[in-house]
């Protein structure tokens, strides 16, 4: 049986998906911003064509291409992760993004060593979040490796709209001054422990346990897959909440390594 992408009623196979553009870029800083989140800011001329599309935009970081193999034999890809970008300064065309120091792994070894002048391709960027300015209030919920996209998720927020963030960290030395306007957000910190195994527990925990103010509200998840989707389920089915009002993104999937960047829970109906 051939390969390939399946074809229409037609017979015609659909049109491979646009490639989106690259833009090679150099280290221009590097910052610890607690014992496991390093920031790296990215700049270069390739970057005065970079458009940023909104909040909780995503970007690939493209890790090089493997080992030359035999003539004649085709290359693998080369090792892509996603991350969503702190923020970019078109004027400086500075480009942010917050690792996560996560034991071993292409970009968490990779931001570990992280120093100015150092290269990297990016591609991107990906489908953004759309805030709906209608909502009475907003929720959003996540781990460490969702601070980012929640942070320009509340620059984009109407500022006199109630807001609640939970976010959890591994521990208390995790905890940091986000550098976004929270203004009448209520943040929460949650703490998980060592133990990777209970990712997403103590939010679960806090989402069941939240009484939302009335209203019509708005909600962003993005987390370990299984916890985002269990809290998914609980939204949609305990608290009856409009599908069309809840974004869920499943950034990483405990037991594997390259998870889909495309995991939005649709399964759980």
């Amino acid at each position: 049986m051939s390969g390939g992408a399946p074809a229409d009623a037609a017979g015609t196979p659909p049109a491979p998906r646009a490639r989106k553009p690259r833009y090679s870029v150099s280290v221009r800083r590097v910052a610890k911003l607690t014992p496991r989140m390093v920031r790296v800011t990215f700049d270069g001329e390739a970057l005065e064509g970079f458009i940023w599309n909104g909040p909780a935009a995503h970007l690939k970081l493209i890790f090089g291409e493997p080992a030359d193999r035999p003539s004649g034999e085709h290359s693998a890809r080369p090792v892509m992760r996603t991350y969503t970008p702190r923020r970019f300064d078109a004027a400086t065309r500075e480009l942010v993004v917050d690792f996560v120091i996560h034991g071993t792994g292409p970009a968490s070894d990779w931001a570990a060593q992280a120093a100015p002048g150092q290269t990297l391709t990016l591609a991107g960027p990906g489908r953004s979040y759309a805030v709906d300015p209608a909502a009475d209030w907003y929720l959003l919920v996540g781990d460490d490796t969702a601070i980012p996209a929640i942070c320009t998720i509340l620059e984009a927020l109407p500022s006199a709209a109630p807001k609640r963030v939970l976010l959890e960290v591994a521990d208390a030395s995790e905890e940091h001054p986000l550098d976004a306007p929270l203004g009448n957000a209520e943040l929460t910190w949650l703490r998980r422990g060592g133990d990777v195994v209970r990712a997403g527990r103590a939010l679960e925990a806090a989402v069941r346990a939240l009484d939302p103010p009335p209203g019509s509200g708005r909600v962003y998840v993005a987390c370990e897959a299984g916890a985002m989707r269990r809290i998914r389920q609980h939204l949609l089915h305990d608290r009856a909440l409009p599908r069309e009002h809840l974004v869920t993104r499943g950034y990483w999937k405990l037991g594997e390594t390259d998870h889909p960047d495309r995991d939005y829970g649709e399964d759980v109906l």
